[in-house]
């Protein structure tokens, strides 16, 4: 080979090293360029995102394809190009009527169980309250036809006595008619005063009751169970007045008794 042909292979070497070495600058521009492009597409993207979402949040019409977004048309479930997860979501949706449809259901059959209860209740009360009224006339019937029995034989030619014990009679048969009831009478003459069982009218002295006890019967009371039905009318003894009275006369005789023996 000559000194030219080298020449011609080295100047020819040198072009292609320059031109592969330009491509390479070039191509890394192009590369550089076109990864500053996605970059800055990516980026628009995401403030076209950020917009979008912010007036969504904020409640304004909006419209995605003027922040530049593509969204896609969901179409109805059965139609060509239905979205993924419509037909879940539809069944779902399904599930959740035929729920409420049912829960709707025993609400209603509640509500009418409910009314039936009450009325049943309500009707069974009123049988009750009329069966303790006829369980109570019941009880005092007796008593009735002994005063009706005492009404007719009764003239004016009747001896006083003779009536008073009818009507002796008459009044134990009529506590007997409630205390089947289970009502009983109080009995409260020479017991301490209680104010859960008496109803005091006016303080009194007795000297044979201790003080604070009942000395008169003025109104009976009477008890159902534990329940007081009427408390009595009562008059409370009360010796207190009397005691100082005494006293006071006892000394007035003492100093009497001193200025006689002392003239």
């Amino acid at each position: 080979m000559s000194s030219e042909d080298e020449e011609i292979l080295t100047d020819k070497s040198l072009a292609d090293v320059k031109k592969t070495s330009e491509d390479s600058v070039t191509g890394a521009e192009e590369n550089a360029s076109a990864e500053q492009e996605s970059s800055e597409e990516n980026s628009s993207r995401m403030n076209a995102a950020k917009a979008f979402f912010r007036a969504m949040y904020a409640g304004d019409d909006i419209n995605a394809g003027q922040y530049g977004m593509n969204v896609e048309t969901v179409k109805s479930p059965g139609a060509q190009g239905t979205c993924s997860g419509c037909a879940n979501l539809s069944l779902h949706v399904d599930q959740l009527e035929a729920k409420y449809s049912e829960m709707e259901g025993l609400y209603k059959r509640m509500a009418a169980d409910f009314e039936n209860y009450r009325k049943r209740v309500e009707r069974e009360r009123e049988e009750l309250l009329s069966l303790g009224v006829q369980k109570g006339v019941e009880a005092i019937l007796p008593a009735l036809d002994d005063l009706d029995r005492a009404k007719g034989s009764f003239t004016d030619n009747s001896e006083l006595a003779h009536v008073i014990e009818s009507m002796k009679l008459i009044a134990d048969r009529f506590v007997k008619g409630l205390e089947q009831l289970g009502v009983k009478p109080l009995n409260p003459v020479g017991q301490p005063f209680d104010p859960r069982l008496h109803e005091p009218v006016q303080q009194v002295s007795v000297l044979h009751l201790p003080e604070g006890a009942v000395a008169h019967d003025l109104r009976r009371g009477y008890t159902m169970g534990e329940k007081v039905i009427r408390p009595a009318l009562v008059n409370v003894v009360s010796n207190s007045n009397d005691e100082s009275q005494a006293s006071e006369e006892d000394g007035e005789e003492t100093k009497v008794a001193s200025d006689s023996e002392n003239p």
